[in-house]
């Protein structure tokens, strides 16, 4: 869809400001805290696991007892790998898993330990390579090295996490001051469950494929739904991530739903224009969180008459 060059620059200009009003939206010294209370956290994890390992000498049997201990061990790998990545390499290894921190079988356990074991920063862990004990100060090194690599990613998580509830709350919060009706349904297979002036939180569109979730949707009348998702993000890396889930889901809904969902973003953070761009040119409706007055605006303009 072209994007007119009006719209170009307006758009442009707010993702400017969002960056601006993300650096300000979390004081230096609130940062700061989360920052310190992650290395703490962390440092306590890794050590733990550690001790759970053996020192890395028996890590399946430390799987066995919780996979929870993945978190750790993942970060030792070279490069470290995220979730995501781990799971392309090794496909005995479960996100579930390592989240609940539940047991996993003795089968994929020496799996595991065996694709930790070959893929591991030897620089980390040198007493695997000279086959005797860790030293002391060799189990702080790796302990603060792994403390200091999670918690920087922590951090930047918990920014992006709290700034995120609170743009869904104050999305939500506009609609109820607008005299909306919150409803609640885990999956909408027709688009008459919503509507006019009907919101629903954390629902699911069903598709052609596997359901997709929507973080607000709005009953617009004539069975027509807008699908919000918020997004936050940190920086221009991830907002690519952010825009590929929206793109990837507003396939989903026009294959399946055609021009009864329309799809809109509520953006704040660091956001290059280009995937501003890829929204626009997707016919995704773009909002912005330091301008949440517009989202109004357009739901009173697209109201089914």
């Amino acid at each position: 869809m072209p994007i007119s060059q009006t719209l170009e620059a307006f758009h442009l200009e707010q993702s400017q400001i969002a960056r601006s009003v993300f650096d300000a939206g979390i004081s230096r010294d609130d940062e700061a805290a989360v920052w310190r209370a992650a290395k703490d956290e962390w440092r306590i994890a890794a050590a733990a696991t550690l001790t759970a390992t053996e020192n890395l000498r028996n890590i399946a049997s430390a799987l066995l007892a919780s996979a929870g201990h993945l978190a750790v061990l993942r970060r030792l790998l070279s490069p470290p790998l995220s979730q995501d990545q781990l799971q392309l390499r090794c496909r005995a290894y479960s996100k579930g898993a390592e989240k609940s921190g539940s047991s996993i079988s003795a089968d994929k356990a020496d799996a595991i330990a065996k694709f930790i074991l070959e893929w591991r920063d030897p620089q980390l862990t040198p007493w695997l390579d000279e086959g005797r004990e860790p030293t002391t100060a060799e189990l702080s090194a790796t302990t603060e090295a792994l403390a200091l690599l999670i918690a920087a990613q922590v951090a930047a998580t918990s920014k992006r996490t709290l700034l995120a509830a609170k743009q869904e709350a104050d999305a939500l919060a506009l609609l109820t001051a607008k005299g909306w009706r919150q409803k609640s349904a885990p999956l909408i297979t027709q688009s008459s469950q919503l509507l006019a002036r009907e919101f629903m939180h954390k629902t699911r569109f069903a598709t052609g494929t596997s359901p997709q979730e929507v973080d607000i949707a709005c009953g617009l009348g004539s069975s027509i739904i807008l699908a919000m998702e918020c997004k936050v993000t940190n920086d221009t890396t991830n907002s690519i991530k952010r825009v590929n889930d929206i793109l990837k889901k507003t396939s989903a809904w026009q294959t399946h739903w055609g021009s009864f969902v329309r799809t809109a973003a509520l953006l704040q953070g660091v956001i290059a224009y280009k995937d501003v761009g890829r929204l626009l040119e997707a016919g995704v409706q773009v909002f912005w969180s330091h301008r949440l007055e517009d989202f109004s605006v357009w739901l009173d303009q697209n109201q089914a008459k």
